[in-house]
């Protein structure tokens, strides 16, 4: 599954995200969780003019090359949608989830994979960002992560954990509780896979150009 939408700015208490326009799609719909085995719940669905929350000062938004808050066809064909999560109780200063899903004719679709949204203090210098949770027992789960990530540890806490690079993809088992993990040095990654049904950790940290 390819990403359904980008986050082009991230700033305390302000969310910028971007999703291509569809024809047909009447509603651009927003879903959080704490975490991403979590239950997802909806806060936000935009039209496809986009959406800009009022607590936001419009002059604090800045101009970009993707028709400003419409998609309508000759702007750019993709949906703005800006808001602050303290808006809709969601904790600014810490790490949540978001999930998107298109509506057409009131019907939900099928939704997009959890994506971590770091809060802005994590994108200060290099640092480590850690998740946790359950992975599914099948089939595998899609997480987004906040752009490429590097140096990936991935500690299995119990169970049979596989984790896989691509959608589709072989998987790799992880041994539980051996001290061994999946690393992963030198190359990059946006996304993983993972499946299973054991709970786990993973650190990795945001990656520069080499």
């Amino acid at each position: 599954m390819n990403r359904l939408f980008s986050m082009t700015r991230r700033r305390p208490n302000y969310v910028d995200i971007t999703t291509p326009f569809t024809y047909g799609v009447d509603g651009y719909r927003l879903k959080y969780a704490s975490n991403f085995d979590g239950s997802f719940t909806t806060f936000l669905t935009s039209t496809n003019i986009g959406y800009r929350d009022p607590s936001i000062n419009p002059y604090s938004t800045d101009a970009q090359p993707l028709g400003g808050f419409t998609g309508q066809v000759g702007s750019g064909r993709n949906v703005r949608i800006i808001f602050n999560p303290a808006t809709y109780s969601i904790t600014d200063t810490s790490s949540f989830w978001l999930q998107f899903v298109q509506v057409i004719g009131g019907v939900e679709q099928t939704p997009g994979a959890p994506t971590l949204v770091l809060p802005d203090s994590a994108h200060k210098g290099v640092g480590i960002v850690t998740i946790h949770g359950t992975s599914p027992a099948s089939p595998p789960l899609q997480l987004d992560l906040p752009g490429l990530m590097s140096d990936f540890r991935v500690h299995n806490e119990g169970g049979s954990l596989l984790v896989a690079t691509e959608a589709g993809g072989p998987s790799t088992t992880v041994p539980a509780d051996t001290g061994e993990q999946f690393t992963q040095l030198m190359a990059t990654q946006g996304s993983i896979w993972v499946s299973g049904g054991a709970a786990f950790s993973a650190r990795f940290t945001l990656a520069f150009p080499r």
